[in-house]
């Protein structure tokens, strides 16, 4: 009976994957607090936008109320200074990001060149096992036709 295959590294690339998918789950996180912060300056782009329609509206009519008018500008600069946080957030983010993904592609090479060499044992096995079993099938056969070759010589003799 054949040995099974063993690697001798198993637990090695396990942890290897391990750290992959650790790495993957960082990359992630950062990519959705990227998307977070985009979807909050659009949002805060949509409300400048509707806040100066408004206020564009206001004066067309001429009735002119100096505290709304005071409350609108004030929202709208706070609007403002959030979309500038947004960018120093994203740029913060992206920089993260780009560690992130450098991490994550040195985990990638870590992982790829234990299961490279797994393959290549496998492989070796492989070949291995099936020399193991021809040189098992040659020897039967041998014993066959020597088994054959006695009964033949020894009905004639």
């Amino acid at each position: 009976m054949a040995k099974r295959f063993q690697f001798r590294l198993e637990t090695l690339l396990r942890v290897r994957r391990l750290s992959e998918r650790e790495v993957k789950r960082k990359v992630a996180a950062k990519q959705a607090e990227i998307a977070r912060i985009d979807e909050s300056s659009r949002q805060a782009r949509r409300e400048i936008l509707s806040q100066e329609d408004e206020l564009r509206s206001e004066h067309s009519v001429g009735k002119l109320d100096v505290a709304a008018l005071s409350r609108r500008r004030s929202w709208i600069a706070h609007l403002q200074r959030t979309l500038l946080l947004n960018k120093q957030m994203r740029l913060e983010r992206g920089r993260e990001l780009q560690a992130v993904s450098g991490e994550l592609s040195q985990a990638r090479t870590q992982t790829q060149i234990v299961e490279k060499l797994r393959q290549r044992r496998w492989g070796r096995y492989l070949k291995d096992r099936d020399r193991r079993e021809q040189a098992e099938s040659d020897e039967m056969a041998r014993q066959l036709l020597y088994g054959r070759q006695r009964s033949a010589g020894g009905r004639s003799g």
